[in-house]
């Protein structure tokens, strides 16, 4: 049966008693009515419709605040709306607006201004939905999104505790709004470079003029005219690799001229790619490429900057895989003043990547063995051995059963991969060459020389079965054991060109992380951009447009 609506005469009754009765009483439903909005974990105006992820930290704040965090007298406070109108810009910081400023929630905060209301489950409703929606934006900024291994299986990074509800009641309070957002933050100069790259490159992307560029020929070398000149000098300056003293944008200008050549050098360096000025179909992809890719990568780069931790115990080593460099930092933070960089070869891209984690370097070893991986061993060399049994002695291996070296015999070579395996003692042609940099990890990869110095020339650089050479052993390794003063930059070249393998211990041990970022930002202002080699930058952005509650998908 269908029961009969209520008067308008009886609702207002009704309105005229919550109306008269006194501010504890009305407190206190208030109270009972964001207590169970928030116990529900449920809300429809915050992402997904439910809020796992934070509803004990919201529980927390809340008991803290002992009520309502955002709402006095009947209306949404001054902090609110600012916390509402940085919700708003959440794409400054590479993060969705709407996964936090849900337009009901917004309209909301504009209704209750023009119209505050004494109603508990409204005002309940309102305050859960903002509080939920900070604590989910403070934890993006301070730590991501997204557990890094749910992106990358093997990343597995030890970080402090955070609780997000500091933070919030804080910006709750108002107390120095600006300080709080700063602070949650990763604090490394280059995590704030690229955040000014975001604003540029932002910027640039709203000029739909820029690309595509006019159809250019298969290669464009110095001298050759082309008729889109003019709008590749516009492309060029707009990036930064055009100085605005060399600018000319004459639409009659139909030559790739020394000018355009040099800006063109720039951008390739910025790329990865061989700086020669020659306009081939490498360089003329990545200038076509859409402008809000690049705004996307450095997103994806700037979430990956938030999983690492804010402070390391000693500075660490850090290879990012599709830039194929390593930087070594000395100071406090990541100044480059106090860096060392260098190119490293990574793992093969279709069967060998090297993986995505972080470890500590604990040992280096001068004059190494290398004992070759079981799937080399097995698909190359055994085979190779059975055809050519001198194979071995000519290539300076041996075959060890257990710790004893046994000779090649028909028996012992079949063995390989099984009781017997293979090593290459020291020596010039030894893979690992003269040292290598010992970080435990259960994937067996290490950092080290190599006696193959050509690859390092190649713009891409992933040949390897999954470990990482390096450019320059002698800088890295004085690098590691610059705390250790008997190791004289004389006693490491000694013991590189030394005769038998020789342990040397770090008395400080190194965190290194090995990481992925398409885009990079030096201390200049530059946004390096590479090659998303291994594709996770494609993996990593599926998994972000899922939305919240991340942590259930």
């Amino acid at each position: 049966m269908l029961r009969p609506a209520a008067s308008p005469l009886l609702i207002l009754a009704v309105w005229l008693v919550v109306l008269a009765l006194p501010p504890a009483v009305l407190a206190s439903a208030e109270d009972e009515a964001l207590t169970a909005v928030l116990a529900s974990r449920q809300h429809p105006w915050v992402q997904g419709g439910r809020f796992p992820d934070v509803g004990a930290e919201a529980d927390s704040l809340v008991r803290r605040r002992g009520g309502l965090l955002w709402v006095v007298d009947g209306r949404p406070t001054a902090p609110a709306r600012d916390l509402l109108a940085r919700f708003g810009r959440a794409s400054e910081l590479g993060l969705p607006a709407e996964a936090y400023a849900d337009p009901r929630l917004v309209a909301e905060a504009r209704a209750l201004a023009a119209a505050p209301t004494r109603d508990p489950a409204r005002l309940a409703r309102f305050d859960a939905a903002l509080t939920v929606n900070a604590l989910r934006f403070v934890t993006a900024l301070a730590r991501g999104r997204v557990q890094p291994d749910r992106a990358h299986e093997t990343l597995r990074i030890a970080r402090p505790p955070f609780d997000p509800g500091v933070a919030v009641d804080s910006l709750a309070r108002g107390l120095d709004p600006d300080g709080v957002i700063r602070r949650v933050q990763p604090p490394w100069r280059h995590y704030r470079v690229l955040l000014d790259a975001l604003a540029r490159y932002r910027t640039i992307a709203r000029d739909t003029t820029l690309v595509p560029l006019p159809a250019l020929p298969k290669v464009l070398k110095p001298g050759d005219p082309y008729v889109g000149g003019a709008r590749l000098r516009r492309l060029l300056l707009a990036l930064g690799d055009l100085p605005a003293v060399q600018a000319r944008t004459d639409i009659t200008d139909t030559l790739y001229d020394s000018t355009l050549v040099a800006a063109v050098k720039n951008f390739q360096s910025r790329q990865g790619l061989k700086p020669d000025g020659v306009l081939g179909r490498g360089t003329a992809e990545r200038l076509q490429r859409p402008l809000n890719d690049r705004v996307r990568e450095i997103e994806l780069a700037l979430e990956r900057w938030r999983w690492l931790p804010h402070a390391f115990a000693e500075p660490p080593i850090l290879v990012n895989v599709p830039a194929f460099r390593l930087y070594a930092f000395a100071g406090k933070d990541d100044a480059e003043a106090d860096m060392i960089a260098m190119s490293v070869v990574v793992g093969r891209a279709y069967d060998t990547q090297t993986p995505i984690f972080t470890e500590t370097m604990k040992y280096v070893i001068f004059r190494p063995y290398w004992d070759v991986p079981y799937s080399i061993a097995t698909k190359e060399i055994r085979p190779k051995v059975q055809r050519d049994p001198a194979y071995l002695a000519r290539n300076d291996y041996e075959l060890v059963q257990g710790s004893t070296v046994v000779p090649a015999t028909a028996a012992t070579i079949a063995a390989i991969g099984g009781s017997v395996r293979v090593r290459q003692t020291p020596g010039p042609d030894n893979a690992l060459g003269r040292v290598k940099f010992m970080l435990p990890n259960p994937y067996s990869v290490y950092l080290h020389d190599t006696n193959s110095k050509g690859r390092f020339a190649a713009e891409r650089r992933d040949f390897s079965h999954g470990c990482i050479r390096v450019a320059d052993p002698v800088a890295l390794a004085r690098h590691v054991l610059r705390h250790q003063p008997e190791w004289t930059p004389e006693r490491i070249d000694a013991a590189m060109n030394a005769e038998k393998p020789l342990q040397v211990n770090l008395e400080r041990p190194i965190p290194v992380l090995v990481v992925y970022a398409t885009a990079v930002a030096d201390e200049s202002g530059r946004l390096h951009l590479y090659p998303d080699v291994y594709g996770l930058d494609r993996e990593l952005s599926q998994l972000l447009a899922r939305g919240y509650p991340y942590d259930e998908r």
